[in-house]
């Protein structure tokens, strides 16, 4: 059985070359829908935006103009 199949490949390698296409295509298909799937402006589910370095911190929704306190304290607030 293996000898008639590679008889059938050496006379019909577009066969192969066929089947080879087909895989790639299969397989970045499949790549491109785990690397989009992750819709970061879906409100709905999972997504919530974001990084997802730090999955723990919550998504804030701050308004225009306000930002998280920095990481350094202020010198004001350190005596």
């Amino acid at each position: 059985m293996l000898k008639t199949f590679i008889n059938y490949i050496v006379e019909h390698p577009d066969y192969l070359v066929l089947t080879a296409s087909c895989a790639f295509l299969v397989s970045y298909f499949i790549r491109w829908m785990f690397k989009n799937g992750n819709n970061s402006d879906d409100d709905e589910g999972g997504g919530g935006g974001g990084s997802n370095e730090n999955d723990d911190d919550p998504v804030l929704d701050l308004p225009p103009g306000v930002c998280l306190p920095k990481d350094k304290p202020e010198p004001e607030l350190m005596s």
